[in-house]
């Protein structure tokens, strides 16, 4: 490397921090002496309008969830779990109700989720939104599961009442199984019954 280009490489650089410098004060004296150029927000005093679409976290109407499974099917992350009864299986006691299903559970995980709202896309009931809330936050992993029956995070209380309402699915399956051998049952005999007759 010669001198002239040595002298040459330091006169291309202290141009270039020059032009930046000049850019950054002539930003700092219109913001300050006018006002311009503001774009710091004293979160959370002060917030941003959010936009119409924005996608932040998950609501869900539940009285219109027909527990048709397009979401979670749909979640290129799998992040969606839901549980519950379909209409013509029963109702399962303190659950939560829907078009035609008692839902036990519907939770997202947003370790996982990417909010690419593909979830609501394809609902036939068009019940799960991505809302305007975005300050979702934990130090803990096990904190970030939502449960949007109850807008709140996903405890081991409701584990508990999951795992009771999947007991007590298997027992109203059986029971309706049961209900229907004895139907056919009964229906078997008195058609027997009436050809004994004859």
């Amino acid at each position: 490397m010669t001198f002239g280009s040595y002298i040459g490489k330091i006169f291309s650089v202290s141009k270039s921090i020059v032009i930046g410098m000049t850019i950054t004060m002539k930003y700092f004296v219109e913001s300050l002496l006018f006002n311009k150029h503001t774009v710091t927000v004293q979160y959370p005093r002060e917030m941003d309008a959010i936009p119409e679409r924005h996608r932040g976290i998950h609501y869900l109407e539940t009285e219109k969830c027909i527990m048709c499974w397009k979401c979670s099917d749909i979640c290129p992350v799998d992040c969606i779990y839901i549980e519950g009864v379909r209409g013509a299986d029963g109702i399962l006691e303190n659950g939560w109700r829907g078009k035609k299903a008692t839902l036990s559970k519907f939770n997202v995980d947003y370790t996982v989720c990417i909010f690419c709202g593909l979830c609501s896309e394809p609902c036939p009931s068009v019940c799960i939104h991505l809302g305007p809330e975005f300050d979702f936050h934990s130090t803990d992993r096990k904190l970030m599961e939502k449960s949007l029956l109850t807008d709140a995070i996903y405890t081991e209380e409701d584990e508990k009442f999951v795992h009771w309402a999947r007991e007590e699915n298997e027992r109203l399956k059986e029971e309706k199984a049961k209900a229907k051998a004895a139907a056919k049952a009964a229906k078997a005999a008195a058609k027997a019954a009436e050809e004994g007759k004859e």
